[in-house]
């Protein structure tokens, strides 16, 4: 049961930025040009929360605009998570 409650959330990166993916439905993307940063840990609980029972692995993502600027997730490699996209915000 745990399993299947981890997992009914997917993080992608396409070539345009972040896409939360809830249930096979893409439900949130952050662009890559409203990313200001991207770090392992949870830094701020004042925003927008995208996981399920999990608390360990998270990533927080900084946005430049937005009433509510950071966004937490949990994707299954946290750190390579991290490194994929910091290259892509380079290359925009």
């Amino acid at each position: 049961m745990r399993k299947i409650l981890l997992s009914v959330f997917r993080y992608d990166i396409s070539d345009y930025g972040i896409e939360i993916i809830l249930f096979g439905f893409r439900i949130r993307r952050i662009p890559f040009t409203n990313i200001e940063d991207i770090f392992l840990g949870s830094k701020s609980w004042g925003g927008e929360i995208w996981t399920v029972f999990k608390v360990w692995g998270l990533v927080s993502i900084k946005k430049k605009n937005g009433l509510l600027r950071y966004v937490v997730i949990a994707p299954e490699d946290p750190e390579n998570f991290v490194l994929k996209v910091k290259r892509k915000i380079q290359k925009t």
